[in-house]
């Protein structure tokens, strides 16, 4: 079967250097598989024991939190390799709110300093040729059609980033831009906004180059 991946066509937010408007693409995810689609599914189209998958994707999960405590990366050939990645914890003023760590002295830098932040995954170079294989791109829209971006409010734009940190706990800037459809300045600037609040429920905390964000109580 010859899979279609839609794609949306976006303008930039700011110009180029001669004043014209340039235009990006992005993928237009249709939904997410959960676990209860994702077993379905299995059931209906393959022979596999669900039990069994599933039993094997916990042993998985649990082998690879071990390696990864153990301090080595893990590599599933033909999928790709995940690796711990730790940071500098958020650190707090009198008031109680975040302040991005600083430090001017490595020998001031302590191990209660440092947490463990989230996990990378590199894919192997076969799996994304293997996304690339019989696969063809198609404008959700329509040839030459531009769509722009949904003009949330700001309760619906709470309501979405509740909802995702009640399950997931964080949220990457990547992951709020890709999960309303937003460009990448629409959304740095809603999250900005929310972050900036006088009695802000968000807090934001940088991990390398990501931007990875939190609602206070909730991580």
């Amino acid at each position: 079967m010859i899979d279609k991946i839609e794609y949306g066509i976006f303008p930039n937010p700011k110009p180029d250097e001669d004043g014209n408007t340039t235009y990006q693409v992005r993928h237009m995810p249709q939904g997410t598989m959960n676990e209860k689609a994702f077993l379905a599914h299995l059931k209906y189209h393959n022979t596999y024991n669900t039990t069994t998958m599933m039993a094997s994707l916990v042993v998985l999960k649990d082998e690879i939190i071990e390696q990864l405590h153990n301090n080595k990366r893990f590599r599933i050939d033909g999928l790709g390799t995940f690796q711990m990645k730790v940071g500098l914890k958020m650190q707090y003023d009198e008031d109680g709110n975040p302040v991005k760590p600083h430090f001017t002295d490595p020998d001031k830098i302590t191990a209660n300093d440092v947490e463990v932040q989230g996990v990378s995954f590199t894919p192997d170079p076969s799996f994304i040729n293997a996304l690339k294989e019989s696969t063809t791109t198609r404008n959700a829209k329509g040839r030459g059609v531009a769509g722009r971006n949904y003009p949330y409010t700001r309760e619906q734009i709470v309501e979405f980033l509740d909802n995702y940190l009640k399950e997931h706990h964080s949220i990457t800037r990547q992951q709020f831009q890709f999960g309303l459809n937003l460009t990448e300045y629409r959304a740095k600037k809603w999250l900005d906004e929310l972050t900036g609040e006088e009695f802000s429920k968000y807090y934001c905390k940088q991990q390398g180059k990501t931007y990875v964000y939190y609602r206070y109580g909730w991580e």
